[in-house]
């Protein structure tokens, strides 16, 4: 299961913004630390309790543009994430 994140250039660092999920956004100093963010951040966003009735978009299966990186998701947060859709 991967996500779509959209890269921004800001200043000396780099900022990121997941298009699927509104407000699961990150920054760094640099692109290497920035994925590890994304990857982060997306996986917190993710993660609920396993009551939670909270339900959040599933990814899309193509996302098209400039500066857009597909970011996995941990496999135990997305086999819960997709117990819970069901």
């Amino acid at each position: 299961m991967h996500y779509h994140f959209k890269v921004h250039k800001e200043g000396k660092g780099f900022w990121a913004e997941c298009i699927e999920l509104k407000g699961c956004i990150t920054q760094s100093d640099t692109k290497q630390k920035l994925y590890e963010n994304m990857e982060d951040a997306l996986n917190l966003y993710l993660q609920e309790p396993q009551d939670s009735t909270f339900l959040t978009a599933l990814p899309k299966k193509k996302v098209k543009g400039r500066n857009i990186l597909r970011v996995p998701v941990n496999p135990e947060i997305a086999l819960a994430f997709i117990a819970r859709s069901s």
